[in-house]
């Protein structure tokens, strides 16, 4: 019998079958005598509401329980395969999203560190005795272990409420006990995580130790380059250990290599600091700085000149895990709210001038040079790609979300007759040209840069509006 589950009513397993795209034949092998391209999936119709009132039944639900429930327009995989509902149902019973590859996700920004004071992070010397450290007051300085981070308190909650969806799906969409059983926070404590950067494939196993006010995530710097992450305030986002286990499959995701990318292809258990970003066997393992680091840089010596201990000379060794000196204690804090998404800098204007004003006040930063490289290397090249796009864009359906290369002749969509749009607006074209303007005249960039933002508005102008439209009165041939 076929099915588009992935298990039969009969309990069974079902398996892929390769059909004929354009005679609609099963077929073995990769081509069709007919000639018809090969594929995995097929229109079929499928009675959503008896599958929706089922799929309530088996989680214990009823109608109500969730306010909204949001689905996919469509699926991207090469097979089309869909998730179960069941697992939908119970992220909107707990409040939590999903990620393409079918995971739950916390993103914060990287902070690194090799040590860190109990109380500093809020967690008690007996609390981190039970995961294995050797501490034995809440005010003691703790060095970190190279796989283990500190996560924000607004992490937890999040993280508290994934773990107890997770345990909901083990329950009742796989019939086996609850694993993570956490009722608050502090339950979260030991709980291996998953950590993975933007733009890679590749996931490290890590283990949650404390939660701190800090809105980052507090690692060693041997994990931030485990990660391919080489430099503070990158991202980085962790999702439970199990999550990615049981929720995590390559069937959700795009053939294509960009589709390939933020997800956990390969999973990493150990971290070898000599396999990590080179960047870190530089940083050097001193307590303190020799007389003569000091009176080499009276000289502005070569670097070379003083030989310091650093991560490199201890490859291979114990001690490349521990060990690991600093020269000056500090506290661990950061930031408690991102100012980037606060309600202060709802704008883009406003977070351009926040920048600046940052930028104005540091003497190291040469801010003209830099508001100019920001446009060239950020402004201009967002404001010519999405010129571009417009160019290039489809029309879509507002009821059917049909897309069209171009305008029918009808003036509407042949399949249901609703309005046509473009995909691209105006706005998203010009977001940053005003902006860019002001901050050329302002801070006296040279004329170049400003002539290239004159000539890109009117381009703009251009494309935008319609000379027919225009009215004129008498005054005007005067």
């Amino acid at each position: 019998k076929r099915s588009w589950r992935a298990k039969c009513e009969c309990g069974s397993e079902t398996v892929a079958l390769p059909l004929c795209a354009k005679c609609g034949r099963a077929v073995e092998g990769d081509t069709c005598p007919c000639g018809g391209r090969i594929s995995l999936y097929s229109k079929q119709r499928v009675e959503l509401s008896a599958l929706y009132e089922s799929a309530l039944r088996r989680v214990g639900m009823r109608h109500g329980d969730v306010a909204v429930l949001k689905g996919v327009i469509g699926l991207i995989s090469n097979d089309k395969s869909p998730e179960a509902l069941e697992k939908g149902l119970l992220r909107a019973r707990h409040d939590v999203s999903v990620f393409r590859d079918g995971t739950c996700r916390y993103d914060a920004t990287e902070i690194p560190a090799t040590h860190f004071v109990p109380q500093e992070v809020g967690v008690t010397a007996a609390q981190l005795r039970e995961l294995g450290y050797d501490v034995e007051s809440d005010g003691e300085t703790v060095e970190l272990k190279v796989q283990d981070i500190i996560l924000s308190k607004h992490a937890s909650e999040y993280l508290l409420r994934v773990a107890k969806c997770i345990d909901d799906m083990l329950v009742y969409h796989y019939g086996l006990p609850p694993y993570y059983e956490a009722r608050q926070p502090e339950d979260m404590l030991g709980k291996h995580v998953i950590a993975i950067a933007p733009h890679t494939s590749a996931g490290i196993v890590s283990r949650i130790i404390a939660f701190s006010d800090v809105r980052g995530i507090i690692a060693h710097p041997y994990l931030h380059c485990a990660c391919r992450r080489n430099a503070d305030g990158d991202e980085l986002c962790v999702m439970l250990l199990l999550d990615g286990l049981l929720n995590f499959s390559r069937h959700f995701l795009p053939s294509s290599r960009g589709g390939q990318m933020d997800a956990p292809l390969v999973l990493m258990t150990e971290l070898d600091p000599a396999e990590v970003d080179d960047e870190v066997h530089a940083m050097d393992t001193c307590s303190e700085y020799p007389l003569a680091f000091y009176e080499a840089t009276l000289r502005c010596a070569s670097p070379s000149e003083v030989k310091l201990e650093t991560v490199a000379d201890r490859l291979g060794k114990p001690s490349q895990y521990e060990g690991i000196g600093f020269t000056h204690r500090a506290a661990l804090r950061g930031p408690v709210e991102s100012r980037y998404v606060s309600k202060d800098l709802e704008v883009m204007r406003k977070k351009v001038q926040a920048e600046l004003d940052l930028m104005l006040r540091i003497r190291a930063v040469d801010a003209q040079n830099a508001i100019e490289r920001v446009i060239l290397s950020h402004f201009l090249p967002d404001i010519y790609g999405n010129l571009r796009a417009f160019s290039k864009q489809k029309f879509r359906c507002v009821d059917c979300n049909a897309r069209y290369r171009r305008v029918p002749l009808a003036g509407k969509c042949v399949k249901c007759g609703g309005k046509i749009i473009l995909t691209i607006s105006r706005g998203s074209v010009e977001k940053y040209l005003e902006i860019s303007k002001q901050t050329a005249e302002k801070y006296d960039l040279p004329n170049y840069l400003r002539q290239r933002l004159m000539l890109l508005e009117k381009e703009i102008g251009s494309i935008f509006e319609d000379d027919r439209a225009k009215q004129f009165s008498l005054a005007d041939y005067a």
